[in-house]
């Protein structure tokens, strides 16, 4: 758990960096370095970034109902648990990820850094929101919570 403790940080860190990068790129340095692009691309991109936080929930939770028994008769396999939550985890911290560095491609697309701060402070959120917590995986391997 202290490793995926560990990695969860670095990712998150990354998130914010995004973040102040974009906004010091954009702001501070008026860097444009695409040039004029058409409207509709930034705004898709805001799009697309908005779907892969909503999605990094919902990969989350069917994978971790993949470590889980499909009967509540059938004990849980705490090795299975573990291996799914972190296997959760990680994949929902890479997408948001993957939407902080496009909130950060919008930013420069853009030149307007206020969507892109946004799209990486709910990405930042989102991460906090999801942190591996030991009494997480405790309540769900006693079923007292569901995924």
């Amino acid at each position: 758990m202290a490793r995926l403790r560990t990695i969860c940080k670095v990712l998150a860190a990354f998130v914010l960096a995004y973040g102040v990068a974009g906004w010091f790129l954009v702001e501070g340095f008026q860097l444009r370095p695409f040039g004029k692009v058409p409207v509709a691309l930034p705004i898709s991109m805001t799009f697309l970034a908005a779907v892969l936080i909503l999605l990094a929930s919902r990969l989350r939770t069917a994978i971790l109902r993949s470590g889980l028994p499909s009967n509540r008769m059938i004990p849980i396999d705490p090795g299975s648990l573990l291996s799914s939550y972190q296997r959760a985890t990680l994949v929902s911290f890479a997408v948001l990820e993957l939407a902080a560095l496009m909130g950060l491609l919008v930013a420069l697309l853009s030149g307007s850094s206020f969507y892109g701060v946004v799209l990486c402070v709910a990405s930042f959120l989102s991460m906090l929101l999801r942190w591996p917590k030991a009494y997480e995986l405790d309540r769900l391997a006693r079923g007292r919570v569901s995924p």
